[in-house]
């Protein structure tokens, strides 16, 4: 009897050891040079599936450990205690994010407060990582939040998690974090993050660089993305070959130097720019009756309905709201390319270049006509979409269509 239960005890291990010898095979020796184009994409999203539900195990495992209070006695906490599984073993350590996600998660896994979250993540169909973002959210709002709203946005969280990319729940997260918390109390956030501004000046390298270290609140971050990027958008026609070869980096650091220059040369402090526009989305009651609700800046950062209302006075602008007139969006057939409005309409759907897998962000980007404007084709939002150099190109060469809503653009393939 004893002899059959260590057997059936052992047996997930082996199941695991030998998973890991054949992955490790792969890795070492997969005649790559041998696969289709089709099956080079196939295990590249069976690694990524293979890596995600490693995870669900560890957070499973980690359940267990947790309800036994493994590494309790030696005063470790969850997440040391997995930490230590993986020394020795040749195994890639947890950092200590990490293992704190996965502790979180595993304990809400035994948490009846959590039965549909559970279930989700043990079905493999939301992540550790997205779960532990979930999580990490309703931990810190609960405090001051409506129990009610609070738990009303959470369930739409977990239902909404398996279609949301890691940027786009960072993106929820932040909003709901921000429109749950009294107004008083994000004003005095918002303050503690403006006095956490930092620029600071690292070590000179032995080839001659400098390196500085920025640390921003989201409306800094957002006045310094809005300046740079129309300056950091590839150069083609600079360069003799027509290929602007600097890095996205490289761009950056050019546009940021040149935005200096022009600022302490310029004669009494008229800059030879227009000042940085920020685009933010919000609702007109909060605006204008500082009801809770924020601000989402086109960076994704949020901002109070304060914060918006002195960004009016000081700084170039645009309030994309919500339920109030705006600039006319659809121009139709009279007008051949996009306006500055429809731009910025579309950018605030589309996120940056909308081909499938592309991350090229708005500012880089081209306005696109889904139908031609020379076969009838409107210069209208529903017609458009943004497109990066590279992908626009693509689009035409292959005759490219897609199905545009209010929501977004998908590509036929």
């Amino acid at each position: 009897m004893s002899t059959a239960l260590h057997t059936e005890a052992e047996r997930p291990v082996a199941v695991l050891d030998e998973m890991v010898c054949t992955v490790r095979s792969l890795a070492r020796g997969c005649p790559t040079w041998a696969l289709s184009e089709g099956e080079v994409s196939a295990l590249v999203g069976r690694a990524q599936e293979l890596r995600e539900l490693c995870q669900t195990l560890t957070a499973v495992l980690a359940s267990e450990a947790h309800s036994r209070g493994l590494g309790a006695d030696d005063g470790l906490s969850r997440a040391d205690w997995l930490r230590g599984q993986a020394d020795g073993l040749g195994a890639t350590r947890f950092d200590g994010a990490a293992a704190a996600a996965v502790a979180r998660v595993g304990a809400a896994l035994r948490d009846s407060r959590w039965e549909r979250l559970a279930e989700r993540v043990v079905e493999g169909e939301v992540g550790v990582g997205a779960a532990a973002a979930i999580l990490r959210f309703h931990d810190d709002v609960a405090p001051v939040a409506d129990p009610a709203h609070l738990a009303g946005i959470v369930d739409a969280m977990v239902e909404a998690a398996d279609v949301l990319t890691a940027r786009e729940l960072a993106r929820l997260v932040a909003h709901a974090r921000a429109t749950v918390k009294p107004p008083a109390e994000r004003d005095a956030e918002e303050a503690g993050l403006r006095a956490g501004r930092s620029l600071s000046r690292g070590r000179t390298t032995a080839a001659g660089f400098t390196d500085y270290r920025m640390r921003l609140d989201p409306e800094g971050a957002a006045i310094v993305e809005a300046a740079i990027d129309p300056l950091s958008r590839p150069r083609p026609d600079l360069s003799p070959d027509g290929v602007d070869s600097r890095s996205a980096g490289t761009r950056r650091a050019d546009a940021l130097i040149e935005i200096i220059g022009r600022g302490v040369a310029a004669p009494e402090g008229v800059t030879r720019s227009p000042r940085a526009t920020l685009v933010v989305t919000m609702t007109l009651e909060a605006l204008t009756d500082a009801l809770r609700g924020v601000g989402v800046l086109d960076t994704g950062g949020v901002v109070t309905p304060s914060t918006v209302r002195r960004l009016a006075c000081e700084a170039g602008i645009v309030p994309m709201v919500l339920g109030s007139p705006s600039e006319v969006l659809d121009l139709g057939y009279t007008r051949r390319l996009f306006g500055p409005a429809q731009r910025r309409a579309l950018a605030a759907r589309d996120q940056g270049c909308s081909f499938p897998g592309c991350t090229v962000p708005p500012a880089w980007c081209e306005a696109h006509h889904v139908v031609h404007w020379l076969h009838g084709g409107r210069t209208d939002v529903g017609n458009g979409a943004l497109l990066c150099g590279r992908h626009h190109t693509v689009v035409h060469r292959r005759q490219l269509t897609a199905t545009v809503t209010a929501t977004g653009v998908t590509w036929h393939l």
